[in-house]
């Protein structure tokens, strides 16, 4: 079974203007992953989808959100 570690969190807006954060975490490799691989949803369990720099793709919902900051995880 895959294991997640979270490595940052970005604060983003939709252009609605609704506030929401995206988690990335890289799921560790196992007997059935080769290589890490590095997934994003939101604190709500909505798979995202890095589309650049500046933004995201929530795919559930279709909507776009631009990130604001990031915010590095607490250790």
């Amino acid at each position: 079974m895959s294991q997640y570690q979270e490595t940052r969190r970005f604060k983003c807006m939709g252009d609605a203007g609704n506030p929401c954060t995206v988690i990335e975490q890289i799921r560790i490799a196992d007997e059935a992953i080769s290589i890490p691989r590095t997934d994003y949803m939101t604190v709500d369990g909505e798979v995202a989808n890095r589309l650049d720099r500046k933004h995201f793709l929530i795919l559930m919902k279709g909507e776009v959100v631009k990130i604001k900051r990031a915010l590095r995880r607490k250790h």
